[in-house]
């Protein structure tokens, strides 16, 4: 006989159509009422917001695991196991009906759906396709349908990094969920992890690290399809198999749609894929899932819930009744009742089977969840050990006992395995707790093993954010702007610090990463080089509007030869010298950087090359002056080798022309800075600090000397210096610096010196003296090498001083020999020459 069906409404349709919410309004237009959930997950939610609502005193939650229940309760949140049966409320509603089709769970939705009534209302909320059983069990039934707010579509097959942000991707195992978490983490910088096996709290916990969009992507198994509200765009299944405790199997359309069904929130539109590696959905399912039209159930799952415990055999024989109506299936093997088969078998607990106290006891027993998922032996030694403790200690559990089996849980350590093993186990004893009498001091065991389930889903969610979400990703999702992230901080001396942590410091137009900094994902990588590229990108338009003078060689004293010379903003290296086709023509590069795009890099270039050929222009003056057309031949020739050598060169190589050059020709080259010295041609402009460094920076960029020392250069200004750096006498001119026996001393102060010896010579011999070594800085050894190289020769008198003279015997040897006469040399006198009165020999005679 069909059931009573008055007061009964039906309201149907696909998710997010509001359902739920029509529900818990019309559950407080009555005075009282129960509503039962799939989920704990689900009965916790809502009746957080009933309390919100109506008072934390009026409200009450039943679960497995939970039992708030204040003494005025009048409204009573469930899951469907824990609706209670002896309460007489207005109305009842019970969520996800659909379930009573379930294998595990359908016969107990079936139960309720046939036995719990409201005084005046009772409500089935659940998918379409249940409608037709429910019409045959209350044909009365007022049904109430809903379409769904946004529409749900289907796109290509699609590879985890082709999501799209606010993205769920389904899994059916947990070493697949891990696997993809990870791949996720990597890639897009993080997600949440929801799985069935997962704590409410943890779970609770991560679906707020995605509703906080602290991440865009959750990782979930088909968890998510039971009601949980989450604003999701798009649903992506790994695999569309699924193992439900028996054997691997197809999902079916309508499990499918329920799934992908989470994708869209209210009016908001959603998308559904899957991978490539899922394998293929025909069209036809497809279809069912966008229009949600799936087939009808047929059947659903029926238990007799009027069990007898007058005898082990009444009380199977009772499990054994078979419905009346063939749209029932009569449920066989329920876990209980394996567990019950398989229990009355050992001989401990057959022979206390006696009466029908202890039948009722074991049956309660055998109904403890497999929170484990264990489905061997372990759980049923589990079982057995609560029930023969109960047994020998008057039908309680003795606070030793359960305090041994608790306290080896209250430890916070190991991986994400080993603590959601130890939440597996604490919420056995939390359920016993709340479920039976079992207890002395239920209340205390109640608080105690919520409070170490708690910190354990705590511990574990901490692992699995730690794990599975790269912490500083948190500052690039759904901030697009990031010049605007006001969590990247760029310090005075431009080091980045993300979120007060170092990250690194911009030098120049690149980023150098501080090696202290922990491993990242790529998703933050990625993200922190957009910021960084925008920094340096703002930074590149302050240097293109930059002034000139800005840029430099930095400190030159500190440049190797050997290495590479470059070129500073400020004190930023932000380009280098490459060698060009002549002295005075070298180029200029950006330096390489990740940070700058071809276009920045070359107008970079563009700007320093500018800036060095300024450089050259105005501080190498005139050595890029062209030469006038009227000049001498003579005086072009001399100009241009001159000027082809930083402006010094050796008088020897023009000593002829010199000394028939005009007073024009010297005129044209006076015009042009060149002094004529004895020694040396010479512009003394270019023997100043700043021409005399970029000599030698460029005679080093073009000869590319590969000498591991520091470039030899003076400092202070200093005329002279030693330098025991072996270098090409050409380096020496081009910086205007002469070397003998490493003491290097300046042309234009040698010049002086050379002068003043001839001088001296006009009177004679002469001694060494300060007025010709403090000019130069040089002392008695030095000056000695100085004098030979100007053609002087020299005798050490007292007081180991030197005299310095010129040799004329050879010249007059040289003379005699080379005079065009025939006549005989005199040879008469002794055949001596006339004693020069200027030689060193005259002088010292009247020394003497």
């Amino acid at each position: 006989m069909p059931h009573q069906d008055e007061n009964l409404l039906a309201i149907l349709g696909p998710t997010n159509t509001g359902k739920t919410y029509t529900a818990f309004e019309k559950l407080f237009s009555y005075s009282s009422g129960i509503f039962g959930f799939p989920l704990r997950l689900l009965a916790r939610e809502n009746y957080d917001k009933a309390v919100k609502k109506i008072g934390l005193s009026n409200v009450a939650l039943i679960t497995g695991e939970e039992k708030i229940i204040p003494k005025e309760a009048k409204y009573f949140f469930c899951t469907v196991e824990s609706m209670p049966n002896n309460i007489s409320v207005d109305c009842i509603i019970i969520d996800e009906i659909q379930l009573a089709a379930d294998y595990e769970r359908g016969h107990i939705f079936t139960d309720r759906i046939l036995n719990l009534k409201g005084n005046y209302q009772t409500i089935f909320l659940g998918s379409l396709n249940i409608e037709i059983i429910l019409k045959k069990i209350y044909p009365n039934i007022i049904i109430e349908k809903k379409n769904r707010f946004s529409q749900l579509t289907f796109l290509r097959k699609q590879n985890f990094s082709k999501l799209e942000p606010r993205s769920a991707i389904i899994a059916f195992n947990i070493n697949k969920v891990y696997e993809i978490a990870e791949n996720i983490r990597t890639h897009k910088g993080g997600t949440a992890v929801v799985l069935g096996s997962l704590s409410p709290r943890t779970r609770n916990a991560q679906v707020e690290v995605y509703e906080n969009k602290n991440v865009d992507y959750l990782v979930a198994t088909d968890a998510i399809g039971m009601g949980l509200n989450l604003n999701i765009n798009h649903v992506s299944f790994s695999s569309l198999e699924k193992f439900d405790g028996r054997y691997n199997r197809n999902l079916a359309p309508n499990e499918l749609g329920q799934i992908a069904g989470r994708a869209g929130r209210y009016k908001q539109d959603g998308t559904f894929s899957y991978t490539k590696e899922a394998g293929n959905l025909d069209p036809l399912t497809i279809q069912q899932i966008e229009t949600h039209n799936f087939d009808n159930i047929q059947k659903i799952y029926w238990r007799n819930s009027n069990l007898d415990f007058k005898s082990i055999d009444a009380l199977f024989t009772s499990l054994k009744k078979y419905p009346i109506q063939n749209y029932f299936i009569h449920k066989k093997n329920a876990l209980d009742e394996i567990n019950l088969r398989n229990l009355i078998e050992d001989n401990e607990i057959k022979k206390t089977l006696k009466s029908k106290k202890n039948l009722m006891l074991l049956w309660n027993v055998c109904q403890i969840p497999d929170f484990e998922k264990l489905f061997n032996d372990n759980y049923l030694i589990l079982l057995k050990d609560i029930y023969l403790i109960l047994i020998e200690n008057n039908y309680e559990i003795p606070e030793e006992w359960i305090d041994k089996k608790v306290s080896r849980l209250n430890n916070f350590g190991g991986g994400i395995p080993e603590l959601s093993i130890k939440i597996s186990q604490i919420r056995t004893w939390t359920y016993i707790s709340n479920n039976h009498n079992w207890l002395k001091n239920a209340y205390y065991w109640k608080e105690k093993t919520q409070q170490i389930e708690n910190e354990l889903s705590d511990q574990l969610h901490n692992s699995l954010t730690k794990k599975f979400i790269d912490y500083s990703s948190k500052f690039f999702i759904q901030n697009l702007d990031y010049q605007k992230n006001q969590d990247i901080l760029i310090k005075s001396n431009k080091e980045i610090f993300l979120d007060n942590n170092k990250y690194g410091i911009i030098r120049g137009f690149d980023l150098i990463k501080d090696k202290k900094i922990f491993s990242q994902s790529l998703f933050s990588i990625s993200n922190m080089k957009k910021s960084v590229r925008n920094m340096i990108n703002n930074k590149v338009e302050n240097f293109l509007n930059a002034p000139l003078d800005s840029i430099n060689f930095g400190d030159i004293s500190k440049l190797k030869i050997k290495d590479e010379t470059f070129i500073y903003w400020g004190d930023e290296p932000v380009g280098k010298l490459k060698k060009g086709e002549s002295l005075y023509k070298p180029h200029t590069d950006a330096l390489n950087s990740e940070y700058l795009s071809s276009e920045n890099k070359l107008l970079i270039s563009a700007k320093l090359q500018k800036w060095l050929n300024e450089q050259i222009n105005d501080t190498l003056y005139p050595l890029n002056k062209d030469l006038n057309d009227d000049m001498s031949s003579d005086a072009r020739a001399i100009a241009f080798n001159c000027l082809e050598n930083f402006g010094k060169y050796p008088i020897e190589k023009f000593k002829d022309t010199l000394k028939n050059i005009t007073q024009e020709s010297k005129l044209h080259l006076s015009k042009l800075g060149i002094r004529i010295g004895a020694k040396y041609l010479f512009i003394p402009n270019l023997l100043k600090k700043k021409p005399l460094e970029l000599c030698a920076i460029l005679w080093k960029t073009f000869y590319q000397n590969e000498t591991d020392k520091l470039l030899p250069l003076p400092t202070n200004g200093r005329v002279s210096f030693i330098s025991e750096i072996s270098m090409p006498d050409k380096y020496w001119q081009s910086i205007g610096y002469i070397n003998i026996n490493n003491f290097i001393f300046r042309i234009d102060v040698f010049e002086k010196i050379f002068f003043l010896a001839r001088q001296k010579l006009k009177k004679g011999p002469f001694l060494e003296s300060s007025d010709l070594m403090n000019p130069i800085g040089c002392n008695s050894d030095q000056l000695k090498d100085i004098m030979v190289f100007c053609g002087y020769e020299y005798i050490t008198i007292s007081d180991e001083k030197k005299l310095y003279f010129l040799n004329n015997r050879k010249k007059e040897t040289k003379k005699i020999i080379n005079k065009k006469s025939n006549k005989k040399i005199n040879k008469s006198k002794n055949n001596k020459i006339k004693r020069d009165p200027n030689s060193p020999f005259a002088v010292l005679e009247k020394l003497l």
